[in-house]
C-alpha cells in the first residue's frame, strides 16, 4: 500500500493524515505562489513610480521585491532537486542550510534595498549608515556558516540575523520619531512609527516561529517521508506575511503616486489629493529651504498655472514671479518646470 503512494523518493501516508499532508503541501503551494506574484506586482509598480517620479525611494522598494521573488524561487528549486533523495538525508535536510552564500547574499540584497529606501525617505546621507549594517550582517552570517557546529542552532543563528537587521531598522525608526523636532519631521515618521509597529509585531513573530520550528519541534517519521519536511525546513510563515503587508503597502502607495501624477501639472482634486499635495509640498519646502513666498509660486506652479496667472492670482509682477523661480531652481538643482515638477512629485 505504501508504494502506491511513493513519488520520487518521498511518501505520503496512505490515510487521512495523508490526505491532510496533501492539503497542507498543496496550501503551502498555493501561498507561496501568491506571495511571488504580490512581490513581483510591487516591484513593477514600484518602478513604474521610479520611472515617472524619479524617486529613489521607489527604485530601492523595487529591487527589494525582486530579490525576496529571487529567494523564493531558489526555495522551489531547492524543493524540486531534493525530492529525489528525500528519505535519505533525513535530518541534514530539515537542518541544513541549502546554499548558504547565495542565502546570505540575497538577504542582505533585500534588507538593505528596505534600509537604503528608509535612509532616503528621512533624507540620511550617511555613507557609514548606509553600508555598516549590510556588511555585519554579511560578516556574521558568513561567521556563522563557517563555524557554528551543524545543527538546529547554526540554521536558528544563520536566519536570525535577519530578524537583527530587521529589527535595526525598527529601532532606528523608533530613534528618529523620538529626536523629531519640527513638525514635518514629525509626521513623516509618524507615518513610518506605524508602519514600524506592525513590522515589530511581526518580527517578534517571525523569531518565535524559527525558535519553535527549529529548536523545539522535532519532525515525527511520517513528516520525515512527506513533502512538508521541504516546506518546514526553509520557509517562515511570519516573514511572508510580513513580506506581503508590505508588498501591498508598497503597491497603494505606488499607485496614489502614480494617479497623481500627470504629464502636465496635475491639478488635485479631492480632499484626498490635496492632503497628498500639502504634504508633499511641506517636505519639498523644508529639505530644499523654500520661503514662505516661493512656497506660494511653487504651489501655484504644481496647480498647473503659468507665470502670468502666478502672477495674477499671487498679485504680483512677472518679473517676480521669475526671480522666485530662479531662486527655487537654484535651490532645488533643477532646469526647467518640467525637471521641477519630477522633483516635486518624487518627494
Amino acid at each position: 500500500m505504501m508504494a502506491a503512494h511513493r513519488i520520487r523518493g518521498w511518501e505520503r501516508p496512505g490515510n487521512a493524515r495523508g490526505k491532510r499532508f496533501a492539503a497542507m503541501e498543496s496550501a503551502f503551494y498555493g501561498f507561496t505562489i501568491v506571495i511571488m506574484l504580490v512581490c513581483i506586482a510591487a516591484s513593477t509598480s514600484c518602478l513604474s513610480s521610479f520611472a515617472v517620479t524619479r524617486n529613489p525611494v521607489a527604485l530601492r522598494l523595487a529591487l527589494a521585491f525582486l530579490l525576496y521573488f529571487f529567494d523564493l524561487t531558489f526555495i522551489f528549486q531547492n524543493e524540486y532537486l531534493s525530492l529525489n533523495n528525500l528519505s535519505e538525508q533525513g535530518d541534514a535536510l530539515y537542518y541544513g542550510i541549502r546554499n548558504p552564500y547565495l542565502k546570505a547574499l540575497v538577504s542582505v540584497g533585500v534588507l538593505e534595498s528596505i534600509w537604503l529606501a528608509l535612509l532616503e525617505y528621512l533624507n540620511k546621507r550617511s555613507i557609514l549608515l548606509a553600508v555598516a549594517p549590510a556588511a555585519l550582517f554579511l560578516l556574521a552570517a558568513l561567521l556563522i556558516v563557517e563555524l557554528a557546529p551543524e545543527g538546529p542552532l547554526k540554521q536558528w543563528l544563520f536566519y536570525s540575523t535577519r530578524e537583527v537587521f530587521l529589527a535595526w531598522m525598527i529601532v532606528y525608526v523608533a530613534f528618529q520619531a523620538h529626536e523629531a523636532k519640527t513638525t514635518i519631521q514629525r509626521s513623516r515618521t509618524r507615518k513610518l512609527a506605524r508602519l514600524a509597529a506592525v513590522a515589530a509585531v511581526l518580527c517578534a513573530c517571525i523569531v518565535v516561529e524559527n525558535t519553535f520550528m527549529i529548536i523545539v519541534w522535532k519532525p515525527g517519521p511520517e513528516v520525515a517521508r512527506s513533502a512538508l519536511l521541504l516546506f518546514f525546513s526553509e520557509r517562515n510563515i511570519s516573514e511572508n506575511v510580513f513580506i506581503l503587508l508590505f508588498a501591498l503597502f508598497a503597491l497603494r502607495w505606488s499607485f496614489r503616486t502614480l494617479r497623481m501624477r500627470r504629464k502636465d501639472a496635475p491639478t488635485p482634486k479631492g480632499r484626498q489629493d490635496a492632503v497628498y499635495v500639502r504634504a508633499t509640498m511641506d517636505n519639498v519646502c523644508e529639505r530644499y529651504g523654500l520661503t514662505a513666498r516661493e512656497r506660494e509660486v511653487l504651489m501655484s506652479l504644481v496647480e498647473g498655472n503659468d507665470y502670468q496667472n502666478t502672477a495674477s492670482r499671487l498679485h504680483l509682477a512677472v518679473g517676480t514671479v521669475k526671480s522666485h523661480m530662479h531662486n527655487i531652481f537654484k535651490k532645488t538643482g533643477t532646469k526647467t518646470s518640467a525637471e521641477l515638477l519630477q522633483m516635486f512629485w518624487g518627494s
